[in-house]
């Protein structure tokens, strides 16, 4: 199985405890549905990336603290700008709830541009080996 990734306490319940690869969740052929953001907005709230580019994981900023002060983290509000909303978000159904795969800078855009829907692909836990890194 592989060591367990890192993750701070407060983020244990919103990020999958094993690495995968973001290539693979791509060509999953689970179809998008629409959602309300407003279903997701609770994930522009986490510390889930980090302030300062190539030092690895930090989980030191929310998404939310780089759309109300882009200057927190120019890296990352650029790669909310650069973000192409027109790829779903994409999440994992697993232990009863949904696990964020990819898409949060998606989301954040979606948010500063106040879209009230967003395509989610909500992926069964059957697909875990097909992801899986470790």
């Amino acid at each position: 199985m592989g060591t367990p990734k890192p993750i701070p306490q407060e983020l244990q319940a919103h990020i999958l405890p094993f690495d995968w690869d973001v290539c693979k969740v791509w060509f999953l052929p689970t179809l998008p549905e629409q959602i309300k953001r407003s279903e997701l907005d609770y994930l522009l709230d986490l510390k889930l990336w980090s302030s300062i580019p190539n030092a690895g994981m930090l989980f030191d900023i929310s998404p939310r603290s780089v759309i109300e002060s882009p200057a927190a983290s120019p890296h990352q509000y650029q790669r909310i700008q650069q973000a192409d909303t027109s790829f779903p978000i994409d999440m994992l159904s697993f232990r009863n709830r949904r696990w964020i795969l990819d898409g949060v800078h998606r989301l954040a855009k979606l948010c500063i541009i106040d879209s009230e829907w967003v395509a989610l692909r909500l992926h069964s836990e059957t697909l875990i080996a097909a992801i899986r890194t470790n």
